[in-house]
């Protein structure tokens, strides 16, 4: 069961009933957080959970056009997908989210 829900241009996340996110829909900048390739999601069977690190789940999330920022549960920030302006907040370039060993514990928190 969906907690909430957001989407943005090409894709939609939700936080679920048991604080993870699923996201589908375009992942050509990594913005489902799926350390895929995969540059479409369409099939929502056995989609798994966005990895936000070592027991982090998700007190709520939003989208921008290609990219994904969650408030954790210990109230910190962690964005993935597009950061061709910095849209992550995280210092440094480069997509994240699109690649093996980007996502969870690798996925930088924002300092605020």
């Amino acid at each position: 069961t969906a907690k909430a829900i957001t989407a943005g241009k090409f894709h939609t996340c939700a936080v679920i009933d048991n604080s993870s996110i699923k996201c589908w829909g375009l992942n050509d900048s990594g913005q489902l957080g799926l350390e895929l390739e995969t540059s479409y999601v369409s099939n929502m069977t056995g989609l798994p959970a966005v990895d936000l690190g070592s027991g982090k789940t998700a007190r709520a999330i939003s989208t921008g056009d290609r990219h994904t920022c969650a408030i954790l549960d210990n109230a910190s920030i962690k964005c993935w997908g597009s950061n061709i302006s910095g849209e992550l907040g995280i210092g440094e370039p480069g997509n994240r989210g699109d690649n093996s060993s980007e996502m969870g514990d690798n996925l930088p928190v924002i300092s605020l």
